[in-house]
């Protein structure tokens, strides 16, 4: 009854593997009046038009769940690091069973998101490119925190 999140995802259409969700999914998230994260952790969020991994593919996944949607349920969540990222998902998919979320995609290894590097590079890199592609300060606001802000009071104050 009360609104989800889908987090550490992004659009099974555009990028084939587990980890990325289909657009039914995605829908019903909606439907409840739940927000999907787009994840930017490194050879994640890629698309076929951009299959390597960067401000580009990861705005990409963003604007197919907006269309997808509607703003009102679709949120940014980079999940990147300092550091070395790729090596710590590396250990991860050898140790753990993440490494089938993969999938069978092919993409050239990155070792940091281009455009996405850090924590303190994504977001104002992505209000950049939101600004550049004509968002409005709404669709901005909402999208990089106001969106998750209604889920939780929904969530839990409901």
């Amino acid at each position: 009854e009360k609104p989800i999140f889908i987090t550490h995802a992004g659009a099974r259409a555009l990028w084939n593997t587990k980890r990325m969700k289909p657009d039914e999914v995605i829908k019903a998230c909606a439907e409840k009046g739940g927000v999907i994260g787009i994840e930017a952790a490194p050879h994640t969020t890629l698309t076929k038009q951009h299959p390597r991994h960067s401000i580009e593919s990861y705005m990409e996944h963003f604007e197919y769940c907006a269309d997808l949607v509607g703003i009102d349920h679709v949120a940014f969540g980079p999940d990147t690091l300092f550091g070395d990222h790729v090596g710590l998902h590396h250990y991860y998919a050898k140790h753990l069973s993440i490494g089938a979320a993969r999938g069978q995609e092919q993409f050239d290894e990155v070792e940091f998101v281009d455009g996405i590097e850090n924590p303190a590079e994504a977001f104002p890199n992505i209000v950049r490119w939101m600004v550049k592609h004509d968002y409005s300060d709404d669709d901005v606001a909402k999208s990089i925190g106001g969106n998750v802000m209604r889920v939780l009071e929904e969530a839990w104050f409901r």
